[in-house]
């Protein structure tokens, strides 16, 4: 009797299992489905990212500069008027300690890279840098084939759409229904027909942007100031260990965003520039920050240039980078 009712209870048992495999497999096989439909649809769209992933994987023996940055570098220079051979790998809200990754786990597939040009924008070594849980690791790893994510990496951290659905759904919207898309990325992924933003909305009226409210960072953080620059002196000395000559960046800025600079910040910024300068024998400067050179319209906002302030921009890098060839 005892043995009727245990072979029941396993029957039933069972059937309830099977039964909730059936729902859930009902429920999750079209869910998966979408998010692969979703995935393959975002990797077709032409992202900087995925321009310049294959920029890097066809040219890579030939590329000699490599620039790092944040979204400041990434609208400054427009690697096609470089002379050498160059890559601009830098992009919004990229700090120094993604770009040690990409440059060292890139390095060996760069034979001939033998310039790097790292930022050092104002309050750059007073803003932290980005965590193991930054979304654009994903895209590193798919189209640079760099881990950025501090630990071993799994199948899913390739996946893209998951890595921002709400950013990536907008893309998919603009790029394949409403048809929207106004970039012009060449093949070095660098956008030319990146105008919009507050400085064409003013029609470049300098009077009617200098009364415009202006976004900066005035807040000083020391604890992250330390750690940034010893970090920093890692990376310089990795470059020199390697071979390279360092270009020490910061793009033109509008004078608006100038005025607002906090001058303990700055002072602490020109510090180690001037520290640097004296350890080290293979770095160089260029800082444009004041750089009267640069009127409204070759800006998007108060710290971005637009294509055209980054075509006169990397010009100007060009002359210095082949006086140091």
């Amino acid at each position: 009797m005892q043995d009727q009712k245990k072979n029941s209870s396993i029957s039933s048992f069972k059937k309830d299992f099977l039964h909730f495999v059936k729902i859930s497999c009902f429920f999750f096989i079209p869910v998966i489905l979408v998010y692969v439909v979703l995935e393959a649809l975002v990797i077709q769209i032409p992202t900087s990212y995925k321009l310049k992933g294959e920029y890097l994987n066809k040219n890579a023996d030939n590329i000699e500069i490599m620039f790092l940055g944040s979204s400041q570098i990434k609208n400054s220079v427009n690697p096609k008027l470089i002379d050498r051979s160059s890559i601009n790998l830098s992009s919004t809200s990229q700090h120094h300690n993604t770009d040690f990754k990409i440059l060292k786990q890139t390095r060996d597939r760069i034979p001939k890279l033998n310039t790097v040009i790292l930022e050092v924008s104002y309050g750059h070594f007073e803003l932290p840098h980005n965590t193991k849980y930054f979304w654009k690791n994903n895209l590193f790893l798919k189209y640079y084939n760099v881990n950025t994510f501090d630990r071993a990496t799994y199948f899913k951290d390739e996946l893209i759409y998951t890595s921002r659905p709400g950013y990536f759904s907008k893309q998919l919207i603009n790029h394949y229904i409403k048809k929207t898309v106004q970039y012009s990325f060449n093949e070095y992924g660098f956008d030319e027909n990146n105008f919009e933003g507050k400085f064409k909305k003013h029609k470049y009226n300098v009077e009617k942007l200098l009364k415009t409210n202006v976004k900066i960072e005035r807040r000083a953080h020391l604890n992250l100031f330390n750690y940034n620059v010893n970090y920093f002196y890692r990376m310089l000395d990795y470059c020199k260990k390697e071979g390279f000559e360092v270009v020490i960046v910061s793009p033109p800025i509008f004078k608006s965003y100038n005025a607002l600079r906090n001058p303990d910040i700055l002072r602490r910024r020109d510090s180690i520039i001037n520290i640097i300068s004296k350890k080290y024998d293979n770095i160089y400067f260029f800082n444009s920050e004041e750089d009267s050179y640069f009127k409204a319209n070759s800006f998007r906002n108060e710290n971005h240039l637009n294509p055209n302030g980054a075509e006169l921009y990397s010009e100007k890098m060009n002359d210095i980078l082949n006086t140091i060839k």
